[in-house]
């Protein structure tokens, strides 16, 4: 009986071990474990709250535009406003033009610009406008070359030397010296057109005549076109006041409405209209 329990005993002891070596079965890789799906969705969470939270960082306001073509256009409409002062890189950005030094494209864009001056030796930049003037002995020679080659009757507009330095004191000493003959507006007398003056075309003329030049009386503005159609000739067509289209007021289209016709011809009404069943 000892014995039987004994051995009972064993192999109780022995199934205990046996289970406690017992290994429990893998589960197949293919299923997601629940931490990994745990992470995963916490770090999907995250990165969806730094996302939305992403800022990015602005530029300082350095009065700079960063745009190459709209720097570019600042550059040649200061150096259109100091066209007779040269201008360096350092005065470019001093004036919160452009930093040529920091943006490489528009220095190369301003170098081969037909619009600016480049010397390499300065390194500095100017305007270069239509007609190289700097003093009025140029502006004569530009007047006098002018009337050479396309005539007396042309005119140079003042409207093409807008863009070089300021000639109102040069028009002055030219036309009081007798050089050039000038065309002003009448409503704030600024120049309008220029003409060279050869003298060699300025003959001198008897008291006599010049008094009956100046006894002729010139018709009012508004009989003045009459007048000439009436004696034959015809106005300059430089000179005649046209008003511009931009200034007149836009007058407003009125809306037809839209009315009904009413046929009276009955013997076409069957024609032109359905028949009634």
């Amino acid at each position: 009986m000892s014995s039987l329990t004994a051995e009972s005993i064993l192999a109780l002891k022995n199934q205990q071990l046996a289970a406690l070596k017992y290994t429990q079965p893998r589960v197949a890789n293919n299923a997601p474990s629940t931490t990994s799906q745990n992470f995963t969705s916490k770090s999907n969470g995250s990165s969806k709250k730094k996302k939305q939270k992403l800022v990015y960082s602005q530029p300082t306001d350095t009065g700079v535009v960063k745009h190459t073509l709209s720097q570019l256009h600042n550059v040649i409409r200061f150096l259109k406003e100091k066209v007779d002062v040269p201008q360096t890189a350092e005065d470019l950005k001093n004036n919160k033009i452009a930093d040529i030094n920091a943006n490489k494209e528009l220095y190369n864009h301003m170098i081969n610009n037909e619009k600016i001056l480049y010397n390499s030796v300065d390194r500095t930049f100017q305007y270069k406008p239509d007609y190289a003037i700097r003093s009025k002995e140029d502006l004569l020679n530009l007047l006098k070359e002018r009337q050479e080659k396309e005539g007396v009757s042309r005119g140079m507009p003042y409207r093409e030397l807008d863009d070089c330095i300021d000639l109102s004191n040069s028009i002055k000493e030219l036309e009081s010296e007798g050089k050039i003959m000038v065309i002003r507006l009448m409503k704030d007398n600024s120049p309008r057109l220029l003409y060279y003056n050869d003298l060699q075309y300025n003959t001198p003329m008897d008291k006599e005549f010049v008094d009956m030049f100046h006894d002729v009386k010139v018709p009012d503005e508004s009989d003045l076109k009459k007048s000439l159609e009436g004696a034959g000739l015809r106005t300059m067509a430089v000179l005649e006041n046209k008003t511009r289209t931009e200034d007149r007021p836009k007058q407003r289209k009125r809306k037809q409405p839209n009315r009904k016709i009413k046929i009276t011809n009955t013997h076409l009404e069957n024609f032109l209209m359905p028949t009634k069943s």
